[in-house]
């Protein structure tokens, strides 16, 4: 989240919306990390309007969708459930590694939004890993630990949580957290089954970040817990607190002195932070209080040398602002009581609080590694620290399993280090892209993300409506991502973070990309290029850090984007103005917007709530922006987050809402004049995301922080539509494929998934291809032809109407007529034989769709030279 990160106005964060805002005007204020705004922005929204996410919310919303829906039945005979479409060649956010101990070529690893993972091939090779299945809902996984010498016996620290509640935050911050977890599982098989050992499914607000097995004892587990240190002496069938510090960030155990036990608490100044050392198996702690700097606001990460257990290294960070960050690599001599700081070089740098460790060689004390943003090395105990990686990423198509960058690129933001069991020259680094490794000793770097689907989308993927193998979407600190048939997708090097994305609908060779703070660019060669198309911030006001722009499906010209107003553009994005006067909706960040696929003109728009003094806002245009008017009516006082608009009736949408405790999701059938619910039946979680099948518009599909649900009524009564994907999936986006029927959902830790659409009966999809309720097609004539046909249509009601040409590959040439509503008559369109650039088209086999009324008809035809 370095590269690209903007100034922000202090001066308008208050009451808990750090996050929300930033500008491009530059001030003289402090620049706080990427990480910690898109982190409130994920926990804020799922909290307001409460101070914190209840703790019960999300494993009681998973047993509610397991006992309640049932998995939706298709119509027609396929049964096909959803498949991975990648990215295979990068990995998400990770933040925990560890190895088989009876086999090193075998490594998990623990991801911070995507569950557990595995590698046969210590992550090297095409498809290296595999999702590991728990029967949880499982989406962080903080730690992993291995009973010594037993691969069967597993324990998983699930949640990330970097700030207990509201502790050290003072009235300016929100309490900062990532994903969901439910305390610890155990696996006594390899990881084939899991069970609760530590049980907060109901304490949804708790996080386990270290889970230390007694080396001499596998009964005997230790824990570092935001709740403190807690220990169980019977393989954790049961536990207890025994320190009860919050923010317990790590812990190491001396394993010849079993009863010594050092244990790191803190972060954002939290109460009693710092170290502490037991010497009696956890009855009675002391506090180091010699050596260590004497104030830092950031975690404490932990290392001892086995082989001579009085050395233990200490990486304690500061800040997450640029112009607080601190680092501090400390060094005990005598087994944690007593600490000497050997190197201030500022490694973790504004992600103090967020990204670091260390970790000692286990055949030399002196040679460490101390990553942060990047990694670094030292050969004298840390007294020098050298850099030895950079953030040198490639862009383009990079196949799975190979370089990601130059030699030595391993992608910034490390949490993890751990070296390999036997050969000290091989080290494991897991970071903001996944999994990367050393085999040199810290020369050069390899990237081990094959296969690792484990990417974190944001809002505003998209898929093409003329190309069924095109998509693109923004990823968490992986900038953004194109989609084109392979499970290895081009990376474009849009900014840090990527953010919304936009395809032309009748052009995807135009495209959008852009990164956080609404800074868009366009590409017109499909993601080969992207420039530069500004959009302006008149009023210097709010945007969101993931901030929203749209195309107008029936003129693509016209596009629509979102700060604390909506501007406008009516050439494509080159230029854009102000709507409404030049004057902010209500003063809030807009997060979603939606436009009419029938009209350009009908447009909807919905802001953030201002915590204490402004409410979320719903707004709505018809003229294209030229007035505003308020419809939030009796909607909650949530964060809204999607709209999805009819294709036939630009008056009906949809709006989905996030937070626990209200419905998430609202119909209006009069451009928002009334809204009705229509979450009757769903669970109580976030909803991110809504989609309608444009050619069966009762057809809805939702996603929320735990799946996907599709409506086959309009939403009268909901299914589940999640088979195929892992146990648990942060749905942030979807959209739909039209050419091949299929729904693709971008998920926040799982990479893409798609699935095929559902099929109506045959009673209101009448099987036959040609003839359908409201129209027919003929032939074209003549055909074979040469140079030009005729197509005939006709219509018995009126109704929009969509012509299109595509080759025998299923890509579109054509488009004769563009979602035009008709009255009813007979009509006749020539196609000359050329696409869309005026090029004559060659010999073969084509087709022409004629969409209409949310029905399809198609007939083949020959072109002959």
């Amino acid at each position: 989240m370095k590269r690209f990160t903007l100034p922000i106005i202090m001066l308008a964060l208050l009451a808990g919306v750090l996050w929300i805002w930033q500008t491009a005007r530059p001030v003289k204020e402090r620049k706080i990390s990427g990480a910690y705004k898109a982190l409130n922005l994920w926990s804020e929204q799922r909290a307001y309007p409460n101070a914190s996410i209840p703790d019960v919310a999300h494993y009681a919303a998973y047993e509610f969708s397991k006992t309640h829906l049932s998995e939706a039945v298709d119509n027609t005979e396929s049964v096909d459930a959803w498949e991975e479409i990648g990215p295979h060649n990068l990995g998400g956010r990770t933040l925990a590694l560890a190895f088989n101990p009876q086999n090193p070529n075998t490594i998990f690893a623990g991801s911070a939004s995507g569950g557990l993972w595995k590698s046969y091939s210590g992550g090297r090779g095409v498809d290296a890993w595999e999702y590991v299945p728990t029967g949880f809902p499982i989406l962080a996984v903080s730690s992993i630990a291995f009973a010594p010498g037993d691969s069967n016996i597993i324990y998983i620290g699930t949640g990330e949580v970097y700030n207990y509640q509201f502790a050290g935050t003072g009235a300016a911050y929100r309490s900062t957290r990532g994903t969901y977890g439910i305390g610890i599982l155990k696996s006594t098989d390899g990881g084939l089954s899991w069970s609760k050992s530590l049980d907060w499914s109901y304490h949804q607000q708790r996080g386990v970040w270290a889970v230390k097995i007694n080396p001499l004892n596998p009964n005997t587990i230790w824990a570092a817990t935001t709740e403190g240190t807690y220990k169980s002496l019977d393989a954790g069938q049961s536990w207890s607190q025994v320190h009860n510090v919050v923010m317990g960030t790590d812990l190491v155990i001396n394993p010849v002195d079993t009863n010594v036990v050092v244990t790191a608490y803190g972060n954002f100044g939290s109460s009693g932070y710092g170290i502490y050392r037991t010497a009696d198996g956890g009855n009675s702690w002391v506090q180091a209080s010699f050596g260590l700097p004497s104030q830092f606001n950031g975690k404490i990460q932990l290392h001892i040398y086995e082989a001579d257990p009085t050395i233990v290294y200490a990486s304690i960070g500061n800040g997450f602002g640029f112009n607080d960050g601190a680092s501090w690599l400390c060094r005990s001599n005598n087994g944690g009581l007593a600490w000497g700081v050997v190197n201030t070089l500022d490694y973790s740098q504004h992600q103090g609080w967020y990204s670091h460790d260390v970790a000692v060689n286990p055949a030399n004390p002196d040679e460490l590694f101390a990553i942060g943003i990047h990694v670094y090395k030292s050969t004298n105990g840390g007294s020098t620290l050298t850099q030895v990686s950079n953030g040198n990423a490639f862009s383009g198509r990079i196949l799975p399993g190979d370089p990601e960058g130059t030699p030595a690129y391993s992608h910034p933001d490390h949490h993890d280090v751990i070296y390999h069991p036997s050969d000290p020259n091989i080290i494991y680094f897991a970071n903001d892209g996944g999994v990367t490794r050393t085999t040199d000793g810290g020369v050069t770097f390899e990237n081990c993300n094959g296969g690792y689907q484990t990417g974190q989308f944001y809002n505003g993927f998209v898929s093409a409506q003329t190309d069924s193998l095109l998509a693109i979407g923004g990823l968490q600190d992986n900038s953004t991502a194109v989609y084109d048939g392979q499970l290895a997708w081009f990376i474009r090097l849009v900014g840090g973070d990527g953010g919304w994305a936009a395809i032309d609908p009748s052009n995807p060779d135009h495209m959008f990309g852009s990164w956080q703070g609404l800074n868009v660019l366009k590409s017109t060669n499909r993601g080969s290029s992207f420039f530069n198309v500004p959009v302006p911030n008149v009023t210097g006001g709010p945007t969101l850090f993931i901030a929203p722009y749209v195309i107008a499906e029936n003129d693509p010209q016209v596009m629509y984007a979102g700060r604390d107003l909506v501007y406008k553009s009516t050439n494509g994005g080159v230029n854009w103005e102000a709507t409404g006067g030049g004057a902010p909706l209500n003063g809030g960040a807009i997060l979603a917007l939606g436009v009419s696929p029938l009209n350009s003109s009908v447009v909807y728009a919905a802001t953030a709530p201002f915590p204490g003094s402004l409410p979320r806002g719903v707004f709505r245009s018809l003229n294209g922006g030229v007035s505003w008017n308020n419809v939030s009516g009796s909607l909650p006082d949530h964060f809204p987050t999607d709209f999805a608009v009819d294709p036939l009736d630009a008056g009906t949408v949809y709006l989905t809402f996030s937070g626990f405790g209200s419905p998430h999701i609202f119909k209006s059938t009069d451009f928002g004049g009334n809204w009705s619910d229509i979450s009757s039946g769903l669970p109580d979680i976030p909803f991110n995301a809504i989609v309608i099948d444009p050619y069966y518009p009762d057809y809805i599909y939702a996603g929320s922080d735990i799946g996907v649900y599709v409506s086959e009524d309009a939403g009268v009564t909901w299914n589940a539509f999640s088979e195929g994907l892992p146990d648990a999936v942060i749905a942030m986006s979807l959209s739909i494929s039209p050419l091949n029927r299929k729904l693709r959902v971008a998920t926040h830790g799982n990479g893409a998934y798609q699935r095929p659409l559902l099929e109506p009966p045959a009673a209101i999809a009448d099987a036959d291809p040609v003839v359908t309720q409201g129209f027919s097609l003929e032939q074209n004539y003549p055909n074979p032809f040469n140079p030009a046909t005729t197509i005939r249509y006709a219509l018995n009601k009126a109704l929009p109407v969509t012509l299109q040409i595509f080759n025998a590959r299923g890509q579109l040439m054509r488009t004769l007529v563009n979602r035009e509503v008709q009255h009813p008559g007979e009509f006749s369109v020539q196609w000359d034989g050329r696409d869309r650039s005026g090029s004559k088209a060659a010999s073969g086999v084509y087709i022409y769709r004629l969409t209409a009324g949310g029905q399809v008809a198609v007939r083949q035809m020959v072109l002959v030279k």
